[in-house]
């Protein structure tokens, strides 16, 4: 099952009536804008219990294609790593 962001912000609309679903659909989108900038700039974003993010750079590789036998490049690039907090680690998804 997925959440969506829609879907946070009605979860913090039923832990927080006062706000309307429009402001806090606002913060969401907020707060997921600026943990993305913050990956852009290769910065690591940590939640405690939660996890952290960090961005890892890949070296250029070399690979063979299976399909017809040429050698190929695959350039540098980046990947986001999440690294799971303590409180998640202990979680049983069964």
């Amino acid at each position: 099952m997925s959440v969506l962001k829609k879907d946070l912000a009605r979860m913090l609309q039923a832990e927080f009536p006062e706000y309307t679903l429009s402001d806090l659909e606002e913060v969401v989108e907020l707060l997921f804008d600026e943990m993305t900038q913050a990956l852009v700039e290769g910065r690591r974003i940590e939640i405690r219990g939660f996890g952290a993010f960090a961005v890892h750079s890949q070296k250029e590789r070399r690979f063979i294609n299976p399909k017809n036998g040429r050698e190929t490049r695959c350039p540098r690039s980046y990947r986001v790593v999440f690294r799971p907090g303590s409180d998640l680690v202990e979680i049983d998804p069964a």
